[in-house]
């Protein structure tokens, strides 16, 4: 932790007594990074108050208009299915980078921005078969299994509108994808601060289809979890719920891609996710038969680019060390903190 006063602080008050120290004059971009300093630390004193003895805190997105933000995205997903005495096993890696560019911020906070996948890196195996793999930055011949996402490349997929508690309040689709399970784009933060162990959950609803064609609306869950607070991040813990009886295991082997937990760092620095890992494990018997079997596994990474937000006044606080932060907390003998620049 930095001292309250350092030997360049005295040096500057000294000479600003002997009238030989002259202030340089700041550079539009100084202003803009000492701007976007101070709504950093104001972010995090904001996001961190006291109820009664207990800390809680408000948990608020704060996207800058203008500012480009890249996450570097990565999954790897097994199947294992075996029906009637056939045994069959995929495999699927990808990374990705995927890129939020801000459009604007209005008066009540509400952030705009438009996702682009800027570039993929994709590999697939499917039983015995020759693997197929895709690099959309030096590949020129596409597998069809991949020309879908080559199709995306560099375009806006989709134009979002949220509030500050990540709540999406308009939402145009550019580009039709397929859900898998990862999770919506942005999290939704709990309406009221929160403390340590406290919980939100925000309900959704899947589609699944019975043998003899009648569909089935499954009512579930996303569970949250404030699981700690560390060094400004916000570990938030989720899982999904199904509210909805199923006994059929046809119903159950269709949402096992849906059926997701994991950990979120929420940085409160900087008003946004820095890192997102999402767990799959989920095994069906009897699902095409009473000898059927599927087990679907997989992980999925997305964790912001140290090296590739255009505008951001600093790496994300998953990269830095706390010393490097915009702001810092330092906390007195009473416990409480005192937020400094």
């Amino acid at each position: 932790m930095n001292k309250s006063v350092t030997l360049a602080t005295v040096l500057i008050f000294c000479g600003l007594i002997l009238g030989v120290v002259q202030a340089p004059a700041q550079t539009k971009d100084d202003r803009t990074t000492d701007r976007n300093q101070n709504s950093a630390t104001q972010n995090l004193a904001r996001s961190i108050r006291y109820a009664g003895e207990k800390q809680v805190f408000d948990l608020r997105y704060a996207l800058r208009e203008g500012e480009i933000i890249r996450w570097e995205v990565e999954q790897v997903a097994n199947t294992d299915a075996s029906i009637a005495g056939y045994r069959e096993e995929s495999s699927l890696r990808s990374r990705s980078v995927i890129a939020w560019k801000v459009i604007s911020v209005d008066s009540l906070g509400n952030m705009t921005f438009q996702d682009t996948l800027e570039s993929a890196k994709e590999w697939q195996q499917v039983g015995d078969a020759e693997p197929l793999s895709f690099d959309s930055q030096s590949d020129a011949e596409i597998p069809d299994i991949f020309k879908n996402t080559a199709e995306t490349i560099g375009k806006p997929l989709t134009t979002t509108t949220i509030d500050p508690k990540g709540n999406v309040k308009n939402r145009i689709e550019h580009v039709k994808t397929v859900e898998f399970g990862m999770g919506r784009a942005t999290l939704p933060l709990p309406a009221s601060p929160v403390k340590i162990g406290d919980q939100w959950f925000t309900p959704d609803q899947l589609t699944a289809r019975h043998s003899d064609g009648r569909v089935k609306q499954i009512k579930t869950r996303i569970l949250y979890t404030l699981r700690d607070v560390q060094d400004g991040l916000a570990i938030i813990a989720f899982r999904r719920e199904v509210l909805t009886p199923i006994e059929d295991p046809r119903i159950k082997s269709q949402i096992q891609q849906k059926m997701n937990q994991g950990t979120i760092s929420f940085d409160m620095v900087q008003g946004r996710v820095a890192q997102k890992i999402v767990h799959w494990d989920e095994k069906v018997q009897g699902f095409e038969g009473p000898d059927s079997y599927l087990h679907y596994m997989g992980n999925y990474t997305k964790r912001i680019k140290a090296d590739g937000n255009a505008g951001a006044t600093s790496q994300p606080a998953t990269d830095q060390k706390t010393s490097n932060r915009a702001s810092q907390i330092i906390k007195p003998r009473d416990g409480k903190p005192v937020i400094r620049k």
